[in-house]
C-alpha cells in the first residue's frame, strides 16, 4: 500500500524512525509498519510508536478513516523481543480504541500478535497469499492482546477454540469463509481494492462512520433492547449535526455533500 506523500511533522518523522510511518491526507490516516523483511515483528520501540500514532490520530479532527498496512512480505509475524514491556505498552488495544474505523490491509502472514493486531481492526482486506495462526499454546503461552475475546465474537466459540487450541494455519479463503477476512483479493489487486474501499468510506459523513462503529462494537456487549436504545440515541445525536443538514441539502440540490465532521 502506498500512502499519499506529504510533508511530515516532527512527530510523524520520529514514528518513522521507530519503524512506523504516519501520513494524514484528505481525512485518511495511513499507518504503515516499515520494517526490513527479516524483521517483520513488533519491537518495544515500534509498539510505543503505534501507541503514539493512535493518540495523535485521536487528537486530529481531520481523521475520519485509518488504514494500517505493512511493508515486506508479511503483515506481522508477532513480537520480536517479548518481555515485561508487553504488560506496560498495550499497542494492540491502542489501535482497537481508535475512534474512526480502521482498515487492515494484510498482504501476507499475520501470526500470533500479528493476528491479534489484525483482529483489533474493524475491516480486514486480505491478499490470497496471507495466512493467519495463533501458535501460542505450542510455545507454552497464551494470547495477551485480546485474541481469546475478539476471535470468538468474530467467528464463534467452536471455531475460535479450534484455531487457538490447534494453532493451525488458516489461509485467506478460509479466513474469509469463517469471518476473519472482510474481503480477499489477489495480491496484484490489493492496492486497487484498498483505494476503492478508502474512496467509498471517505465519502461518508465522518460522524456517521464513528457512530456506526460505536453502535456495532458497544452493542455487542449489550442486550438486544439495550443495543437498540444505543442505536436510537446515536441516531438522534446524528440528526443534530451540521453534517446531517449538509447531507439533506446535498440530496435536494443533487450534488455531492461536503462533510465537515461537525
Amino acid at each position: 500500500m502506498t500512502a499519499p506523500r506529504r510533508h511530515r511533522s516532527r512527530r510523524e518523522a520520529a514514528g518513522l524512525k521507530r519503524g512506523l510511518s504516519l501520513e494524514i491526507a484528505n481525512g485518511v490516516a495511513w499507518l504503515r509498519l516499515e520494517r526490513p523483511a527479516a524483521r517483520n515483528r513488533i519491537t518495544v520501540d515500534l509498539a510505543q510508536a503505534l501507541c503514539d500514532a493512535a493518540e495523535a490520530i485521536e487528537l486530529d479532527d481531520r481523521v475520519r478513516l485509518v488504514v494500517l498496512s505493512a511493508s515486506g512480505p508479511s503483515f506481522c509475524a508477532g513480537v520480536e523481543d517479548a518481555g515485561e514491556w508487553e504488560q506496560c505498552i498495550d499497542w494492540v488495544e491502542a489501535i482497537a480504541h481508535v475512534t474512526p474505523p480502521v482498515i487492515a490491509a494484510i498482504q501476507g502472514d499475520a501470526i500470533a500478535e500479528g493476528f491479534e493486531l489484525a483482529l483489533a481492526c474493524d475491516l480486514r482486506l486480505v491478499s490470497t497469499k496471507a495466512r493467519f495462526a495463533l501458535p501460542y499454546l505450542a510455545e507454552k503461552r497464551l494470547p495477551s492482546h485480546g485474541a481469546t475475546q475478539r476471535l470468538p465474537r468474530l467467528v464463534g466459540r467452536p471455531r475460535a477454540l479450534d484455531l487457538l487450541l490447534t494453532g493451525r494455519v488458516v489461509r485467506a479463503r478460509e479466513a474469509e469463509a469463517i469471518g476473519v477476512a472482510t474481503r480477499v483479493v489477489p495480491p496484484g489487486k490489493l492496492t486497487a481494492e484498498l483505494d476503492n474501499m478508502v474512496r467509498v468510506l471517505s465519502a461518508k459523513g465522518p460522524i456517521a462512520l464513528r457512530f456506526a462503529k460505536e453502535a456495532v462494537l458497544k452493542g455487542g456487549d449489550l442486550t438486544l433492547d439495550q443495543g437498540i436504545r444505543l442505536e436510537e440515541d446515536l441516531y438522534v445525536l446524528l440528526q443534530t449535526t451540521r453534517d446531517r443538514s449538509e447531507g439533506i441539502c446535498a440530496f435536494l440540490d443533487k450534488r455531492r455533500p461536503v462533510f465537515r465532521g461537525r
